[in-house]
């Protein structure tokens, strides 16, 4: 059996524990796939030593080292056409998707959010901003949200979503906890879909394939 390859990008300095899941869900046979690559822009990303440990390839890029966005694009593309991959997983990235990455995938590029978008969404909201945006604002409910990656932060096609229920005890720190917790398990999911091409985006819908 043929795995579709995926790949990983990452920056900043998270845990990687959304990576994690995408292992374990590899593993369990739960996303038909195979991570053939790891994209981060350091080495001190959470999701590096995960890579390591679980043998898979990981190519550390940092900013520094290109010109412009586009240029890391560029030689992240050309790494993901190396490797045969077909589906781009960002998983705690938080830099700007430019046309030079999302015309090398079109459609084929998945985010998740830690908010039910279209709300709590957008440049800026990332992390603990946004359950603390969401804690203020007096919300009943949360959640997380995958999203198809297009040119505008957080605004492509919704994949799937999963809510969370928002007590009066709650604080930014537990909501994380409860958001994360649906992270791990829709967006492995999602990967699967469209690493198999059981959903296709029309418009602004993502529809699964009878």
């Amino acid at each position: 059996m043929n795995l579709t390859k995926i790949a990983v990008l990452v920056s900043g300095h998270s845990g990687g524990t959304n990576f994690q899941a995408i292992i374990d869900a590899v593993h369990a046979g739960n996303l038909q796939a195979k991570i053939a690559l790891l994209v981060s822009t350091n080495e001190l990303h959470g999701a590096v030593a995960r890579a390591r440990d679980a043998h898979i390839k990981t190519l550390i890029l940092p900013p520094s080292k290109c010109a412009s966005q586009e240029e890391w694009d560029h030689k992240v593309s050309d790494a993901l056409y190396h490797e045969g991959v077909a589906v781009v997983a960002l998983a705690g990235y938080l830099r700007m998707i430019t046309p030079v990455l999302l015309e090398a995938f079109p459609d084929r590029i998945l985010n998740v959010h830690p908010a039910l978008l279209p709300s709590f969404g957008g440049k800026g909201m990332y992390g603990m901003r946004v359950h603390k945006s969401v804690l203020e604002h007096g919300c009943k409910v949360t959640g997380c949200t995958v999203h198809i990656v297009n040119e505008n932060y957080d605004m492509g096609p919704i994949v799937a979503q999963a809510c969370v229920h928002i007590t009066d005890d709650d604080t930014a720190e537990s909501i994380a906890t409860k958001v994360q917790k649906q992270e791990h398990k829709i967006y492995p999911q999602c990967i699967d879909w469209l690493a198999r091409e059981i959903v296709r985006v029309e418009g602004r819908k993502v529809i699964r394939k009878k």
